[in-house]
């Protein structure tokens, strides 16, 4: 009996330093298990080999952190979020590109198929929230648009482009780009905000 739980004890001690703390949030804890989660799922779905080198586990803290403000900001607004469901409808389009090497895939990836869920689902109420809290605020003139498409024009022409489309034709195209452009500079300009507001911090030892 003593050996059964110095067993138990040594394995619970394996276990949470597997799961150590990588970021607190405020109150809220980031471990070191969900960063490393988070790269062999965005790995898996990118089709890219698994890299869990420091600055890439560093990479993928920051993410989770803007995704944890993102969605504790949502919950306090109560805004309608996707639902696992939404999640869900998404996966068969990535099973298709696996064929039948999905549980293959998943178990070399070392992840599961709610694991890959749970991440699309995180991803998409993100998202959502970005779209109905930022996107609203974005104004473009007409002024805006010309030079926005000034500077593709610019880029396309340095770039050996013959057939470059004229102002007019590529009008609506112009408009969802920037929107997106201005959206994103809006999420960022925010989440600089909280991140200032909110007490962070990366335990060091996690990301050597």
């Amino acid at each position: 009996m003593r050996f059964l739980a110095l067993a138990i004890l040594a394995a619970s001690a394996h276990a949470a330093v597997l799961d150590r703390i990588a970021v607190t949030v405020g109150r809220q804890v980031i471990t070191e298990s969900d960063v490393i989660s988070d790269l062999r799922v965005s790995a898996f779905l990118d089709h890219k080999p698994i890299s869990i080198t420091p600055v890439e586990k560093r990479k993928a803290a920051d993410r989770l952190v803007d995704q944890l403000l993102i969605l504790q900001e949502a919950a306090f607004s109560r805004v309608p979020l996707p639902s696992r469901e939404d999640a869900v409808k998404m996966i068969g389009p990535i099973q298709a590109q696996y064929g039948d090497g999905w549980d293959a895939a998943l178990a070399r990836y070392q992840i599961t198929e709610d694991g890959v869920i749970g991440h699309l689902l995180a991803g998409l109420r993100a998202m959502r929230y970005t779209e109905l809290r930022f996107r609203p605020e974005v104004q473009l003139s007409d002024h805006d648009l010309r030079d926005y498409y000034g500077t593709l024009a610019q880029e396309w022409k340095q770039k050996g482009e013959t057939q470059i489309p004229t102002f007019e034709s590529s009008r609506e195209q112009l408009e969802k780009l920037l929107t997106e452009q201005r959206t994103s500079e809006a999420l960022d300009r925010w989440l600089g905000a909280q991140r200032q507001e909110t007490r962070i911090r990366y335990r060091d030892e996690v990301f050597q």
